[in-house]
């Protein structure tokens, strides 16, 4: 009986540590082209294809035949396309002796790209309408029509370059829109590695070892995985920020869909920061693998400034949004010549309005002794101080725990509500929230900056100035806490050293309006001493 040979035996070293190690030595004697690298070893695990924008000579060609390379028995197929390429070049001649013996019209697929696990066309919007369509079928479903056979294709990513984007309106932007990641590649740019490379003696790349090599089994195993990555609240809210923001900027475009992300974009994007993740040691997408997406979502070199500028401002918009609030309310309070008589803070009624919402129908109920809990919202509006009868059940549907009062005369109709596991209880309105049972329970209220300007207004001064500080801090906190979660590491190997600048301005804007804000708090403190 063979014996079982555990994971980590077969697997010596992290996804991390082994791609860390790859991009590493698929980057032997090439300059300033160390990102494109990586981006394209990401896209083959992903399974996502890549185009580059770039002048010839700029070793566009060196990535996808050293990204062959990594794969066991890893098979490429490369061509320059010109409108005179025809398909036999590219997927294969016909047989003959099929199509005259058998009557059969089959191509010859070994060596073209059929039977390739990485592809490389150069100048590929040279090609004709027949290559196009049928590399339309290859991308999307990863399938071949050879004749009257339907043959699966091994293909993990096809590169395609240029040194011009796809002519508009000659039927392109189906083609253009299968290629996740779009980069430029250009001639090298810093004198110390131009010298490096004019000097540099064109060597035999170093063997790759044995133990690095991605084998089928491996590949399997990255890819499966990857898939069980969850994403980040923070990644959540950017992605909100940037789909508002590229709407405006297409609406302003006059919808020339040079901003336009479709939903297959989308989702493909997820799993590439899905396998981000996954590749940089983590099971939750963060920030980081967010960025990345600035070489995906642009449609025009034209377009780029602003699409990057979309990207920092979605990252940053909630905390900025919330600093000129605070910033507003100081002004407010800076300007005031007394303080006038206000109401006590006793006669402030607490309401609803200061409850937040889930699900728009409910309230959550705090602490609630049997798991999370939620109060109906219209049922609170006319709910009484003094008890009244109510149910509570769970929803199957919303797969919540729901109270709600009953109401006399109407029987509670649990199967319109979902409901199982009806107990009776006693309900009766309290001041933030309700007695149940007997017991006072706190409703979760709204998050501070929701209720900040609707709720200190009518307040004295000095105690709008004490929540106004209290605000700021939560806000503040919450942006270090950002900044050092997914930044003060940068712990994503696919991000280049331009891409961090690009944040470390954003977090520099922001840090200079924190402290401009802080002054000005300051300032009101003083004059209210």
């Amino acid at each position: 009986m063979a014996k079982k040979v555990k994971s980590e035996e077969r697997f010596p070293i992290s996804p991390h540590e082994h791609i860390k190690q790859l991009i590493e030595w698929m980057s032997q004697g090439v300059y300033e082209k160390e990102q494109i690298i990586a981006v394209a070893l990401l896209c083959a695990v992903a399974g996502e294809n890549m185009f580059l924008l770039g002048p010839p000579g700029t070793a566009k060609s060196m990535v996808a035949n050293r990204l062959k390379m990594v794969f066991k028995n890893g098979r490429s197929f490369d061509y320059l396309m010109s409108r005179f390429s025809t398909p036999d070049e590219i997927f294969g001649p016909i047989s003959i002796s099929r199509l005259k013996n058998e009557d059969k019209y089959e191509r010859l697929t070994s060596g073209y790209l059929p039977e390739a696990d990485v592809v490389f066309l150069d100048e590929i919007w040279k090609a004709g309408p027949s290559i196009q369509n049928t590399l339309l079928t290859v991308i999307n479903e990863h399938i071949f029509h050879n004749g009257g056979k339907i043959v699966n294709t091994p293909m993990k990513v096809l590169i395609a370059a240029s040194n011009e984007l796809p002519a508009k309106d000659e039927g392109l932007e189906a083609l253009w829109d299968r290629f996740l990641m779009r980069m430029v590649s250009n001639c090298i740019e810093s004198d110390s590695a131009f010298f490096k490379m004019l000097k540099s003696e064109q060597t035999e790349v170093i063997p790759l070892s044995e133990h690095l090599y991605i084998t089928d089994e491996l590949y399997t195993r990255w890819n499966t995985a990857s898939r069980s990555v969850t994403m980040s609240d923070n990644v959540v809210s950017a992605i909100k920020a940037l789909r508002k923001t590229l709407a405006i900027h297409e609406k302003e475009d006059e919808n020339q869909l040079r901003y336009y992300i479709s939903d297959r974009r989308w989702r493909k994007a997820y799993r590439l920061m899905q396998t981000s993740a996954y590749l940089n040691g983590r099971d939750e997408i963060n920030l980081t693998d967010f960025l990345l997406l600035t070489h995906s979502f642009w449609n025009d070199v034209e377009t780029i400034p602003n699409v990057l500028a979309a990207f920092t401002s979605s990252i940053s918009e909630a905390t900025v949004k919330q600093l000129n609030k605070i910033d507003k309310s100081i002004r407010q309070m800076m300007t005031t010549q007394n303080s006038r008589a206000n109401p006590k803070p006793s006669a402030i009624n607490t309401n609803s309005t200061e409850f937040a919402e889930y699900d728009y129908f409910y309230y959550l109920v705090e602490n609630y002794p049997d798991g999370e809990t939620y109060f109906s919202k219209w049922d609170y509006a006319s709910l009484p101080t003094s008890p009244r009868d109510g149910v509570r059940y769970y929803d199957s549907k919303r797969k919540k725990n729901i109270i709600h009062t009953l109401i006399p005369g109407r029987p509670f109709d649990a199967k319109s509500q979902n409901a199982s596991n009806l107990i009776k209880v006693t309900v009766q309105k309290c001041r933030n929230g309700a007695i149940i049972d007997g017991t006072p329970y706190y409703f979760k209220k709204k998050n501070q900056s929701a209720v900040f300007g609707e709720a200190i207004q009518s307040m004295p001064i000095y105690q709008r100035i004490a929540i106004t500080q209290d605000i700021f801090q939560e806000c503040v906190g919450q942006w270090e806490n950002l900044v050092v979660t997914d930044w003060a590491t940068r712990n994503n190997i696919f991000l280049s050293s331009t891409d961090l600048a690009l944040m470390n301005r954003t977090i520099k804007e922001v840090g200079e309006l924190i402290k401009t804000i802080e002054v000005k708090i300051n300032n009101v403190v003083m004059m209210i001493k």
